[in-house]
């Protein structure tokens, strides 16, 4: 049984480099994982204005069967005042292979929900999303050994 407990660099489906995360928990059955996805366009294209975003996304992975763990992980951004804008939920499954060194990232959605702090429920994702869910095509990562 590999464990997903580590830290990862990663490329998208075009092997670009492209996300670094680290999994952690008190054993190989869950725990809290850090995304970070730098060079992702925080306005999505100029559809949203904003001035800072979350450094990486926060989540918490579990185990799904012997090498295989899924992941949900959240993260927001703010405009000039504050105020957030958006959040963006990722979930996704993944599979360590290899000599436990390779991770192969797949069913990756995102979701982004435009906050309304009036009428959001609490959690933010008890609600239908407004864009997505977004589907990545599969892709991997590697272990970052000392």
């Amino acid at each position: 049984n590999c464990q997903y407990i580590g830290s990862w660099f990663g490329y998208d489906a075009n092997d670009n480099v492209s996300w670094t995360s680290q999994a952690v928990g008190s054993n190989s059955a869950a725990g809290t994982m850090l995304l970070e996805l730098p060079g992702f366009d925080v306005t999505f294209g100029g559809l949203f204005d904003v001035v800072n975003v979350t450094g990486n996304l926060k989540g918490a992975w579990a185990r799904t069967g012997g090498n295989t763990f899924s992941y949900a992980a959240m993260g927001f951004a703010t405009d000039v005042e504050g105020d957030a804008v958006w959040a963006v939920r990722l979930t996704g499954d993944v599979t360590v292979t290899g000599d436990c060194d390779v991770l192969e990232v797949e069913n990756t959605w995102m979701s982004i929900f435009i906050l309304d702090p009036e009428n959001d429920p609490v959690p933010v994702w008890g609600r239908t999303p407004d864009i997505g869910p977004m589907p990545f095509p599969p892709h991997n990562g590697y272990r970052i050994e000392p």
